[in-house]
């Protein structure tokens, strides 16, 4: 997997949706469009690495589903956490948000692969659909 250079790829374990949004923010913030990002997680919790999942237009961006798992599968994570910007400034997730929430839940669940959260970042402020408990996280 090609990993994106940083130094919080060592940090400490992700412990919740505050430390998990604080690890990406610097990525995803100032946009002026929306991209889908995952950080990829041992069985503590600790980052493997972070990786640009798409670049959307100024509304939406596509999760690719195939493409999350496969780098999983590389890197061995047991866990991970997606993330996406909202360039307008409301993190409140869409329909499409959730429906593509519960897809890519359901094809990590084929390779036991943990889905701990998806964390959508705007402006000051995140969603995180664990802490809101969505259904796909029960």
């Amino acid at each position: 997997m090609k990993k994106q250079t940083s130094q919080k790829q060592f940090a400490a374990a992700i412990s919740d949706s505050d430390s998990a949004a604080n690890f990406l923010r610097e990525d995803l913030n100032d946009l002026d469009h929306e991209e889908s990002w995952v950080l990829y997680l041992n069985n503590c919790n600790r980052p493997l690495g972070k990786l640009m999942i798409t670049v959307g237009s100024i509304a939406a961006t596509i999760i690719d589903h195939r493409r999350i798992v496969k780098q999983a599968l590389l890197c061995n994570a047991t866990r991970i956490i997606l993330f996406h910007n909202h360039p307008s400034g409301n993190p409140l997730p869409s329909k499409a948000d959730i429906t593509e929430t519960e897809k890519l839940k359901k094809a990590c669940d084929l390779f036991e692969i943990s889905l701990l959260d998806h964390i959508i970042i705007a402006e000051d402020s995140f969603y995180s659909f664990a802490d809101e408990s969505r259904k796909s996280f029960r």
